[in-house]
């Protein structure tokens, strides 16, 4: 079936609201360009979005422009505008709500999930819950609340039981003891929720709980999803330069805590990102890496504070300090996804973890540390497609084209050179 003005412009319109929520005058002076747009294309993005577009071949795209033509190839019209094809500021207007609507239910999921409690080790985990079906365990990076989820979980809730809680709720003070006390909190749920066996989606030092709830109950685990995973990296592993800063850092106060206040300096990073390069190609790329606007109370919930920050130190050198699980026989199959514009957490696998996804490993396109936050309903898709069919030989096949997946054993790559850019965690 020939591709419509209005299937191109549900793909413009991604793209467009993910570049402009990160720079609201990046297509005030750069074009969006495309390979044999439909007939009347360009006038409807103009239309639509106040946006040139330009029809040329892939070699000249900017990063921008390869992520709409990836999106072009997986989605399809939403409704016909007033039957005239030529009101589309209307069409616009009403994408736009939709997507209103959207975010104010992932906002509000909190209010409408039961909070509930378990008893686990002598003390009590508050922990939310929603949903009817098969029990999905969200492990929240350490040192985060159960907020970095919300946009997910609303689109996992659908036909799934949902269960998260705060990270920092299933610490301790003993720093000895931290790993083991949130993987007995996972068992705690799954007691309190009458569940024998879970899926579990894990992300960042959560992705290394995962792996090891996995390891050390595979028949309490269907499958398991590693999302951004952030993990303990031998020297020849490929590793972030903050990963290798955050590890060093968290040692030091983990041993000496009146080093706190001074570390958090070095961790929070600039307030305002730098302006975009004049270089349009690079501009793309850093466009992209960005985080978005309004996150950052959320994303340094862990830097809050020096005694926050002593708290994170400790649980994470603890937990960066055990080696991730061998191969064994019966561990449930997993799924890694990373982003190319990574600059929190490398997007290779340590070679420790590669056997154990026996080539599960995608890579999203143009896409950041805080895809679960910034494009929930991709990363909702690959969940929902894997843990329907985890034994599958090749994941989510027939997936979107904005993930690039491993065709052996291998690690994917990058495509992009790392640059500098005001991401902070």
């Amino acid at each position: 079936m020939p591709e419509t003005v209005e299937s191109f412009l549900s793909a413009v319109h991604r793209t467009f609201a993910e570049v402009t929520r990160k720079a609201p005058g990046y297509f005030a002076t750069r074009p969006l360009r495309a390979d044999d747009p439909p007939a009347g294309a360009a006038e409807a993005v103009r239309a639509a979005f106040g946006v040139t577009l330009r029809a040329t071949v892939r070699e000249e795209f900017t990063a921008v422009d390869d992520l709409l033509d990836r999106r072009r190839t997986c989605l399809d019209g939403t409704d016909d505008p007033d039957g005239s094809g030529e009101d589309w500021a209307g069409w616009r207007r009403r994408q736009d709500r939709r997507f209103a609507v959207r975010s104010a239910r992932a906002a509000r999921l909190a209010r409408t999930m039961d909070r509930r409690e378990v008893r686990t080790a002598g003390s009590r985990i508050r922990y939310r819950a929603g949903g009817q079906g098969p029990l999905v365990v969200l492990l929240t990076a350490l040192g985060y609340t159960d907020e970095v989820w919300y946009p997910l979980a609303e689109r996992l809730l659908p036909g799934r039981r949902v269960v998260m809680w705060d990270a920092e709720d299933a610490s301790e003070p003993d720093r000895l003891r931290s790993t083991e006390r949130q993987l007995d909190v996972v068992d705690g749920v799954l007691a309190a929720e009458g569940a024998r066996a879970c899926d579990v989606v894990g992300w960042c030092s959560g992705a290394q709980l995962a792996v090891e709830y996995a390891h050390s109950r595979p028949r309490a685990v269907r499958a398991a999803v590693l999302l951004h995973g952030s993990y303990p990296r031998a020297a020849t592993d490929p590793a972030s330069a903050y990963e290798r800063n955050l590890a060093t850092v968290c040692a030091s106060v983990a041993a000496r805590p009146h080093r706190a206040d001074r570390a958090l300096r070095m961790l929070t990073g600039a307030a305002e990102p730098a302006p975009l390069p004049t270089d349009e190609h690079l501009a793309a790329l850093e466009v992209l890496a960005r985080v978005l606007p309004g996150l950052a109370p959320v994303l340094r919930h862990p830097f809050r504070d020096a005694d926050a920050l002593v708290r994170y130190s400790r649980m994470l050198d603890e937990l960066w300090r055990r080696p991730l699980p061998a191969p064994s026989p019966g561990l449930p199959p997993l799924l890694s996804l990373a982003a190319e514009l990574d600059r929190v957490a490398a997007p290779e696998p340590p070679a420790a973890l590669v056997p154990l996804l026996a080539g599960r490993h995608g890579l999203l396109v143009g896409a950041t540390h805080y895809s679960l936050l910034e494009r929930p309903e991709v990363v909702a898709d690959m969940c929902r497609a894997f843990l329907d069919d985890p034994a599958a030989a090749v994941p989510v096949a027939g997936g979107p084209k904005e993930v690039r997946w491993a065709a052996t054993d291998r690690p994917l790559t990058t495509v992009y050179e790392p640059i500098r850019v005001g991401v902070t965690r």
